[in-house]
């Protein structure tokens, strides 16, 4: 496996002008360069990112951004309960860790995203704000926001219910509708939020703003203020679509996730009035066509029915507009026999058709270590 699955690679300086340790490739799948052609210096620049086999990338480039989403989880849960427990001086120490989502998420954002989607064991309300802050990043991204309002967003998306992270766990395995205190809290929890970043240091006021705006509605329906429209800030309303799609991958005890249909995600408009359903009346659109523009009907971490009866999942997302994903990794045989390991399919009208999302089977999978999909090993 670890021959075909490819992954993106920052080439160091030291190979630079020498022999290609490896065949390279863009982010299509397309041979780029042989092994033992020589590596001119431009090779490592541009915007182009290059991709090789996942055994060769280790000694090649060494991060793994899954183990230090790992590890950014565990931080950002441990830093939570500190600061809702009262340690005030901490809260600067969310800088640090926005820092490190958004470097994560740069050096392979499908990765991250599928892997987020797929293995997320910690607290419900940590798990929750890390994939809104990956979609923030998206977001953010694509309407060409420079690094610091960047990071001023995916912060806010990671600390946006800071103070009622325990109230969100709680809404996670509520079985039925909350109570009318349950309900005054959680439209109160912005403005906590907000306070809680008041004097932490590093954060600036387009941080706290976002937090403030999280759950404002371009109607004007939303909380606290009642905001409206481009009255919102933007990344308030970019948080607003982030958490509602979010929160549809995730679905809680009283609402199973999202189970999109095919049929009605085959272009863009009806992809997205799918997904957002009434919400769609209520965020940004233009902002939530964007995120699944960029996302198409395929995200990575979804899993699918092949034509062949498997069951696989989308590892990489094409890098040019349409529908169809650019990796599929059958996890099961026809007759739902798990494989010993992930296989490469090619999806095509001719070699191989996805009849269908199949996001019942993940309970049933045997998968030991979800970061293997994207050749990242312990």
């Amino acid at each position: 496996m670890l021959d075909t699955v490819l992954r993106p690679v920052t080439l160091p300086s030291h190979l630079l002008g020498g022999p290609s340790p490896c065949d390279f490739f863009d982010a299509r799948g397309t041979l780029l360069l042989r092994a033992g052609a020589t590596l001119r210096p431009s090779a490592g620049s541009g915007s182009r990112p290059l991709f090789c086999p996942a055994r060769h990338a280790n000694r090649i480039s060494p991060i793994n951004p899954l183990a230090g989403l790992d590890g950014v989880t565990s931080r950002l849960a441990a830093l939570v309960q500190r600061v809702e427990e009262g340690a005030s001086d901490l809260v600067g120490g969310f800088v640090p860790l926005a820092e490190a989502v958004l470097s994560l998420w740069e050096t392979d954002a499908d990765a991250c995203i599928g892997y987020a989607r797929l293995a997320g064991q910690d607290r419900p309300s940590v798990v929750q704000v890390v994939r809104a802050a990956l979609f923030a990043a998206e977001m953010g991204t694509a309407n060409g926001m420079g690094r610091e309002d960047l990071l001023a967003v995916v912060g806010a998306a990671l600390t946006m219910n800071l103070g009622s992270m325990a109230l969100h766990d709680a809404m996670a395995a509520l079985g039925g509708r909350p109570d009318y205190e349950t309900r005054a809290r959680l439209q109160g929890h912005p403005e906590r939020a907000a306070e809680l970043l008041a004097d932490g240091e590093g954060i600036p006021p387009a941080w706290r703003e976002a937090v403030l705006n999280s759950h404002e509605n371009v109607d004007g329906s939303g909380y606290p203020q009642g905001l409206a429209r481009t009255g919102i800030s933007l990344g308030g309303r970019i948080l607003r679509v982030a958490d509602i799609l979010a929160a549809r991958l995730a679905g809680r005890r009283r609402r199973n996730p999202q189970h999109w249909i095919l049929h009605q995600t085959r272009d863009l408009p009806r992809l997205t009035q799918h997904v957002f359903g009434p919400d769609l009346g209520r965020v940004d659109q233009t902002l939530a066509r964007m995120l699944m523009g960029r996302l198409g009907a395929f995200p990575p971490g979804t899993l699918v029915r092949l034509a062949q009866g498997e069951v696989a999942v989308v590892s990489r997302r094409s890098p040019s507009a349409g529908m169809a994903p650019r990796e599929v990794l059958a996890l099961t045989g026809p007759q739902g026999r798990p494989l010993a390991s992930p296989r490469p399919r090619p999806i095509s009208p001719r070699e191989g058709r996805i009849l269908g999302y199949a996001h019942d089977a993940q309970s049933r999978l045997t998968v030991t270590d979800w970061r293997q999909l994207w050749g990242y090993l312990q």
